[in-house]
């Protein structure tokens, strides 16, 4: 006979995320796919308030478990199988989280926990990705992929103790935040359990970082520019909308718009201020992707920080995020 029933756990990310120092601990409920979980960070081992010397790989204190749900020490098994996997301190504020404690509530069939875990482990990866561009959005960090030396992986301790486990593991990660506060944390994490994905032109200004801390400056200047081209779309979209313009009328005006100097003079005509004037845009951004979309023309490193810099301003200003 099938129940309901909380299990303590670890679930540990494809990725570090960098939080505040101060969002350690920090316990929310969340949605991985249909399982209910409730997910606890972990907390530091040393006092914040003093700074160690760094060991050999620059790390301050290490991150270790938090209690469970009940406020009870996590099982022994649990803690042997998935030792020293919690993450680090590396400035005075940054923590590197890289497994954070759940309490799922699951349905065995059979009281075997196999079937349900495995399903938490595969929609765990749904859930992570949305809650770390949401992260990388506000931290400012290059999206990039999963790290090939974290082993992913959901633990679950069944009720006679063994360790049921799932998850694989994927590609690697480059970091360098501003770290996570606690508002940002948890409004990330509500994100991924209401599967509220970034918005088009965020996501694809995070592939334009990628593509320029990548070493892939054509790339990273096409991106820079449709992240532009999205941004503008959506408010040219949303300002007639606001002003009573049929949908079929405004998708032929955007049809009808050439390019990202036509998009600009459309926006500020409808009252944005896109924060690059049209000159910088078009000498800055659009003759580079032009030359580097249809004659293959290898930007510099300056033309990339440029565009992806122009780029960023234009989205920030005409489609801000939420700050949480």
């Amino acid at each position: 006979m099938s129940s309901h029933h909380r299990y303590p756990g670890i679930a540990q990310f494809p990725r570090p995320v960098p939080v505040d120092v101060e969002v350690l601990g920090l316990a929310l409920d969340v949605t991985i796919g249909r399982h209910q979980v409730t997910v606890t960070l972990p907390v530091l081992e040393g006092e914040a308030q003093f700074t160690p010397p760094p060991d050999r790989l620059g790390r301050l204190d290490r991150l270790i478990a938090p209690p469970d749900v009940t406020g009870e020490a996590l099982p022994k098994a649990l803690l042997r199988t998935c030792t020293d996997v919690w993450g680090y301190r590396s400035t005075q504020r940054i923590c590197y989280v890289e497994a954070v404690a759940i309490s799922p509530i699951l349905d065995p069939e059979e009281d075997v926990l196999d079937e349900p875990v495995r399903d938490l482990g595969n929609k765990f990866f749904s859930w992570f990705r949305i809650f770390q561009e949401w992260a990388c959005a506000w931290s400012g960090e290059p999206m990039q992929d999963f790290d090939p030396y974290l082993p992913s992986v959901v633990h679950v301790v069944d009720d006679q103790g063994a360790v049921i486990s799932n998850g694989p593991r994927e590609r690697g990660v480059y970091v360098w935040p501003r770290p996570l506060n606690r508002d940002q944390v948890a409004g990330a994490m509500r994100r991924a359990s209401a599967g509220e994905l970034l918005p088009p032109e965020h996501r694809t200004l995070l592939e334009a970082v990628e593509a320029k801390v990548g070493a892939m400056p054509r790339k990273a200047v096409v991106d820079a520019a449709t992240a532009v081209e999205v941004a503008m779309g959506g408010y040219i979209t949303r300002e007639l909308t606001s002003r009573g313009v049929g949908a079929s009328f405004i998708d032929e005006v955007i049809k009808g718009v050439n390019g990202l100097m036509s998009l600009h003079s459309l926006c500020t005509e409808l009252g944005a201020d896109p924060g690059v004037s049209k000159n910088k845009l078009g000498a800055q951004l659009a003759n580079i992707r032009n030359r580097a979309a249809h004659a293959g023309v290898r930007p510099t490193w300056a033309e990339v920080v440029a565009a992806c810099d122009h780029a960023a301003t234009i989205v920030h200003a005409i489609t801000p995020l939420p700050e949480a």
